[in-house]
């Protein structure tokens, strides 16, 4: 079944042009040319993938993607093409969940790389069950601890990169429990390199996003912090759920050597090691209260 798409766009031009060359590429395209068709064209088409433009008629962008977002029967993914100079909103599209972004003007293999980036996100077939036990270690949203930030800190120095980072793939964002060189609390899910980490057993590299279909339509690429180098290890439970990953990224292509690759997977197994540690003085805390109470 092909990939659903839905254009919403004031620029009947573009979306005849955008239109024409997804279809050409195989995908089910329809057309709004405003906010309040366009959410009434999602509603009925249950589209996969929603690309709109922010300063529309009758319902502007932001508040099309909130109305997206907090439908219960709607699991879209959004790219938000606006210009630059918006970039306030641009954040704000971010936060509601926004999986993309496309500067305006782009061209239709702009658009297409952005959907084949959005598209292409992998879910684990045991997703479920991987974020119970990610729940279970009571890491999200935690304020910084020395313990990770060391070890994020060490992942840099090793792999001689900018930035480091141990994160965490939640059901919707990557969140970041320690980063060196990188300044976020967590971005979408979909923007995540570290979403397709988990997939692998091993160290995951990329050695230029930009010739990675993958990536190259990811705006953590085309725009800052323009990220060319990934390497990223996956951060497994003792029963081989993935949970995140400690990894590494420059702004420039490049590789890492077998040492660093080691390196690499021994900092994650560090990490979990402080997690497993932290989960049951956790558990023991929650005990002595209740044995006080």
């Amino acid at each position: 079944m092909p990939t659903k798409i839905a254009l919403i766009d004031f620029d009947e031009e573009l979306l005849e042009s955008s239109r024409t060359e997804l279809e050409r590429r195989g995908y089910k395209v329809r057309t709004a040319t405003d906010g309040v068709a366009g959410l009434q064209l999602v509603e009925q088409m249950q589209p996969d993938v929603v690309v709109l433009e922010l300063v529309l008629p009758k319902l502007h962008g932001l508040q099309l993607c909130a109305r997206l977002r907090k439908h219960p029967d709607l699991r879209a993914r959004v790219i938000v093409a606006a210009s630059p100079t918006f970039a306030i909103d641009i954040r704000k599209a971010r936060d509601m969940g926004a999986a993309s972004f496309l500067n305006k003007p782009y061209t239709t293999e702009d658009l297409a790389r952005a959907v084949k980036s959005v598209e292409s996100v992998p879910v684990p077939h045991n997703e479920i069950q991987r974020i119970a036990a990610l729940r279970s270690y009571d890491i999200l949203d935690t304020l910084p601890e020395k313990s990770f930030d060391d070890l994020a800190q060490l992942a840099a120095i090793i792999c001689e990169t900018p930035g480091a980072m141990i994160t965490f793939v939640d059901s919707d964002r990557l969140w970041f429990k320690s980063m060196v060189g990188f300044v976020a609390n967590e971005v979408p899910r979909e923007l995540s390199f570290c979403a397709h980490a988990i997939m692998h057993h091993e160290v995951m590299v990329v050695e230029d996003a930009t010739k990675d279909e993958r990536f190259a339509g990811n705006p953590l690429v085309s725009s800052a912090p323009k990220v060319r180098f990934y390497a990223g290890s996956p951060l497994r439970t003792p029963d081989g759920e993935a949970l995140g990953s400690v990894c590494v990224i420059a702004q420039e292509p490049r590789s890492i050597t077998d040492q660093q690759r080691q390196a690499l997977r021994l900092l994650a197994n560090q990490v979990q090691l402080l997690l497993e540690w932290r989960k049951w003085m956790n558990k023991r805390a929650t005990t002595s209260t209740a044995a006080t109470a």
